[in-house]
C-alpha cells in the first residue's frame, strides 16, 4: 500500500495517538508516563515517534500492555552509558573537531534497539500501528516511515547529530527526527486523531542559557528552533482536537551522556502523570454528572481568544502537564 494510502486508510480510522519527542538518555520519562497510562487502561490508536521516542514507541506499540512497559521499564533501568556512548581516552572538545562523522559508531545503539525490538523485525509486525520520522540529509525535510524493516528506521530516527553518524536507507542517508519535527504532533492531526498524548521532556536537554562558549550559543539556537515548533503546532491545533501534554517535571541537572539517574527519571514521571490522569478522570467525572464544563483551569487550556498562541506556549513549556484544544468555532 502505498504512503498515500495508509495516511487515507488512518483518517477514517485513528482516533488516539501516542506522540513520543526526542530527548536522548531522558528518554526514561516516557516510560513512567507510559506506566501509568497503562495502569489507566488508555491504549492508543497509534504510536508516532521521534529520536528515543521512536525507540520507545516502537517497543510499546510491539507490546501496549502494562506487562510490555514493565519489561522496557526493565530494559532502561539496566542501560548504562557505556553501551550507548563509549567513553573515549580523547577529550571531548577534541572529539568535536577532529575528523569523522561522529563522536561515537552506531554499533552500540543498535544493539540497544535490536534488544528492545526483539523479534519485532517489521512495522507489520508490532500490534499497533507505528510511525517514525528521521530527518533526509540532501533533502532537508523529514521522512516518515512506516512500513518495512523496523530496526534501521528507528536507527535513522535516533541518529543524532555529531553523536551517532548519519543512517543509509535505499541510498539516502538520514539523521536523527528531532532536527526537522521533535514533537511530531502535526502527523497525529495528519492522520485524524482526535486525542492526542504527548510524551515529551519538556525543558530536559535544554542548554544552559549562559552563553561562554560558540558552541554554547549554537546549541541553545537549535534547542530553540527545535521546541518551537512543538509550540506552533500546538497552536495550530484544529477544532474538536485536543492535545493532552503530560508532565515532564523540572529540569534535571544530567549530562547528555549521564544514563546513572534513569531510576529517578522513571520513577518520578510515573507519580507525575499517574497524578495527572486521576486529575483529568476527576474532571470529566464532573462533566458527565452535571452537564456543565467544569474542568481543572491548571490543566485546561484552550487555543480559543485573543491569547491562544501565549495559551499554546504555556502548555508547550509547563512542567506541570497541560489539556489544550482547538477552538470550537
Amino acid at each position: 500500500m502505498t504512503n498515500g494510502g495508509v495516511m487515507e486508510r488512518a483518517r477514517r480510522r485513528r482516533k488516539v495517538a501516542f506522540v513520543l519527542s526526542g530527548g536522548g538518555n531522558l528518554g526514561p520519562i516516557q516510560v513512567g508516563m507510559l506506566r501509568a497510562l497503562a495502569e489507566a487502561d488508555i491504549v492508543p490508536d497509534v504510536v508516532i515517534g521521534c529520536s528515543v521516542g521512536s525507540l520507545n514507541g516502537a517497543a510499546y506499540a510491539g507490546a501496549p500492555t502494562l506487562a510490555g512497559v514493565r519489561r522496557l521499564e526493565d530494559h532502561w533501568r539496566a542501560t548504562t552509558s557505556y553501551e550507548l556512548m563509549p567513553a573515549s581516552r580523547i577529550p571531548p572538545a577534541v572529539n568535536l573537531v577532529r575528523k569523522g562523522e561522529s563522536v561515537h559508531s552506531s554499533d552500540g545503539l543498535r544493539k540497544n534497539v535490536s534488544t528492545i525490538l526483539g523479534l519485532h523485525q517489521n512495522f507489520d509486525e508490532l500490534i499497533l500501528p507505528f510511525h517514525c520520522v528521521a530527518t533526509d540529509v540532501e533533502a532537508g525535510t523529514g521522512k516518515w516511515f512506516t512500513e518495512g524493516p523496523l530496526l534501521p528506521a528507528v536507527l535513522a530516527s535516533a541518529a543524532l547529530p555529531a553523536v551517532y553518524p548519519p543512517v543509509t536507507i535505499d541510498n539516502r542517508r538520514y539523521i536523527d527526527g528531532g532536527v526537522v519535527d521533535n514533537v511530531p504532533i502535526g502527523r497525529a492531526v495528519e492522520l485524524g486523531c482526535k486525542t492526542i498524548y504527548v510524551l515529551h521532556v519538556g525543558a530536559h536537554g535544554r542548554p544552559d542559557l549562559e552563553i561562554r562558549r560558540p558552541l554554547d550559543a549554537a546549541l541553545l539556537a537549535y534547542w530553540i528552533a527545535r521546541n518551537h515548533r512543538f509550540s506552533r503546532d500546538l497552536a495550530s491545533l484544529p477544532n474538536g482536537v485536543e492535545a493532552i501534554v503530560l508532565p515532564t517535571g523540572q529540569r534535571p541537572e544530567i549530562r547528555y551522556d549521564d544514563f546513572s539517574q534513569t531510576p529517578e527519571l522513571l520513577d518520578q514521571s510515573y507519580e507525575r502523570t499517574a497524578s495527572f490522569l486521576s486529575e483529568r478522570a476527576e474532571a470529566s467525572d464532573r462533566r458527565r454528572s452535571t452537564d456543565r464544563l467544569e474542568p481543572l483551569q491548571r490543566l485546561v487550556l484552550s487555543a480559543r481568544g485573543r491569547s491562544w498562541r501565549q495559551r499554546a506556549d504555556d502548555a508547550a513549556a509547563t512542567p506541570d502537564g497541560a489539556i489544550i484544544s482547538g477552538p470550537d468555532d
